[in-house]
């Protein structure tokens, strides 16, 4: 969990840099998941350097790494941030290509958007012009996170000149960062290798449990999105839960209470 320095720091600026939270035979086994998750979803179209693979890292291919939502490092520093009924969303793999332009994952305003934390770590070492994830520190409120907005559309500033924290990191290191903060990235090779995985706020009053459907309505068209229309948003293996988590249970009983299991290719799996 947070000490209560890093607790401060991520209310009051929207994110915290965590330092060698991968130790090496992890990092090894991280990087030999992210092949195999990477390569198996993507056999009908190798990396070609033109267009960003994305696939989640809950199947069997990727069993630590699909382990990491339910590891008690990660859900409870989600708990003591939103609540002790967070919900474990899911966790991805990417090969980027070029600049990520500025954007909060999710609206800061809860009648429109429900929220959370992501955690990301790079497999590669990323500074400021190679990559690194950069943030507007405390954008993940009003009334900055919509003054930086009506700024990112109405100027012509490069993603370098908008004021910001660029998180460098190395392999092992973890930034955690509240969905609604504002962030990008600058540089960095072709196939540029980011893992992440998210929690949200468990939606409490009706609003919120109607902007969370919401955004489920567009979440489960991901995978169509990254070029894959037919693979469900969450696999079969993470559905089964042969292991009889009760955690992981009452995060899927949850998400199918909000939608997010109601896409056609997910339904086929749970019939």
């Amino acid at each position: 969990m947070l000490t209560d320095q890093q607790f401060d720091q991520y209310n009051t600026f929207g994110f915290v840099v965590l330092r060698q939270v991968f130790g090496p035979d992890e990092l090894a086994t991280i990087e030999a998941e992210y092949e195999d998750g990477l390569n198996a979803a993507y056999a009908h179209k190798p990396f070609d350097g033109s267009k960003r693979h994305w696939t989640n890292t809950l199947g069997a291919e990727t069993p630590f790494m699909a382990s990491l939502l339910e590891d008690a490092r990660f859900y409870k520093t989600a708990q003591q941030l939103y609540g002790e009924d967070v919900l474990g969303m899911g966790a991805d793999a990417n090969r980027y290509v070029g600049h990520t332009a500025w954007h909060p994952d999710h609206n800061a305003d809860p009648k429109k958007d429900c929220y959370g934390i992501k955690f990301a770590y790079y497999l590669d070492p990323v500074g400021a012009r190679t990559g690194a994830l950069r943030v507007v520190p405390g954008s993940h409120k009003f009334p900055l996170h919509q003054e930086v907005g009506d700024t990112v559309k109405r100027s012509a500033l490069d993603i370098p000149d908008i004021p910001s924290y660029v998180c460098e990191s190395m392999p092992g290191d973890m930034v955690a960062f509240d969905l609604r903060l504002w962030h990008a990235s600058w540089g960095g090779s072709a196939g540029r290798r980011m893992c992440t995985f998210v929690y949200y706020h468990n939606p409490a009053e009706p609003e919120e449990e109607a902007a969370t459907r919401n955004r489920a309505a567009r979440s489960i068209k991901a995978t169509a999105q990254y070029d894959r229309p037919n693979d469900p948003l969450y696999p079969p293996h993470w559905l089964a839960n042969q292991n009889g988590s009760p955690l992981r249970q009452r995060w899927i009983r949850r998400l199918g209470e909000l939608g997010f299991l109601d896409s056609p290719a997910t339904e086929e799996v749970l019939r």
